[in-house]
């Protein structure tokens, strides 16, 4: 598990308040061991898992801060978009795929 201060000192990470960071980086490890049981993830160094997580859990934290609602909305012939759970969800984990490939390879098809 990354802890506060791997999050703060080598990370270098002020968005997440000390309070808030066990749950995020808990959630963030999910998303990631997820990741790693449905694809071929290859690690550059010993720390990248622990980045890897460390940028999730930025991205866990901002979409609890998030309220759902209005995500797009049009004048002309009145258009409104409601961000739904669902939305959100698959939302959040393309975000959280893209902060995991930022460290780690992940291969989506069959290796050659």
């Amino acid at each position: 598990m990354v802890d506060y201060e791997f999050y703060v000192n080598c990370y270098l990470g002020s968005g997440i308040p000390e309070k808030a960071f066990p749950t995020a980086a808990a959630q963030a490890a999910a998303a990631l061991d997820r990741i790693l049981r449905i694809y071929t993830v290859a690690e550059h160094g010993e720390q990248t898992r622990k980045l890897a997580i460390c940028a999730m859990a930025e991205a866990v934290y901002a979409a609890s801060r998030r309220k759902a609602g209005v995500t797009a909305a049009s004048v002309g012939n009145v258009s409104v978009r409601y961000e739904n759970g669902e939305h959100a969800n698959k939302s959040l984990q393309r975000e959280l795929y893209q902060k995991a490939a930022i460290y780690l390879d992940i291969y989506r098809g069959a290796q050659v």
